[in-house]
């Protein structure tokens, strides 16, 4: 009898460490301000283990998104994180620099209304830890697919227009020789 509430308390202790360790993984947002863009943070704590993939799963409305995130170590090889992989949806995050200081970041993520996922994957000296930042606004049908370069139908109807300018002048320059 004595074993088995021995082995009770053991496994009870081992279920609060597992659910201590994974309550370090944080996502938190703030409250939408009147146009309805909000920002929220992210973050672990104290990565152990040498490989580590956190998922944060969490909802949004339509529309765009951006992100940071970083870890900084000073001379202390526990504290340092090496990012492998950072996605928003999929959507790989760039890299800004390496080494001590690690960020990436992305930017005009299109998101639409649902579930949206944030994977993080890297490594850990053994006692790591970073955080991020998560920016929301929401999209008016004015920003969505304005862009430095036109549509292919924009293209077709732009070349049209040059093509009927062009034969208006011809036209005209054929007129004005048979009126001369």
């Amino acid at each position: 009898m004595k074993s088995f509430v021995l082995a009770g308390c053991a496994a009870l202790a081992l279920a609060a460490a597992g659910s201590a360790a994974n309550a370090a993984q944080t996502i938190t947002f703030g409250t939408p301000v009147a146009d309805g863009s909000f920002t929220g943070t992210f973050g672990d704590t104290d990565i152990t283990k040498p490989t580590f993939t956190d998922t944060y799963t969490f909802n949004m409305p339509t529309g765009v998104a951006a992100a940071t995130i970083s870890s900084i170590f000073t001379t202390d090889d526990a504290n340092n994180i090496d990012f492998t992989s950072v996605t928003l949806d999929g959507n790989p995050f760039d890299i800004v620099s390496t080494g001590q200081v690690e960020f990436r970041s992305i930017n005009n993520v299109l998101v639409s209304s649902g579930q949206q996922t944030l994977v993080v994957s890297g490594t850990s000296g053994g006692a790591g830890s970073y955080s991020g930042t998560l920016s929301f606004e929401t999209a008016s049908p004015i920003t969505i697919g304005v862009g430095g370069v036109p549509e292919p139908a924009g293209w077709a109807l732009m070349i049209m227009g040059f093509g009927g300018v062009g034969a208006l002048l011809r036209s005209r320059r054929k007129v004005a020789s048979a009126l001369a």
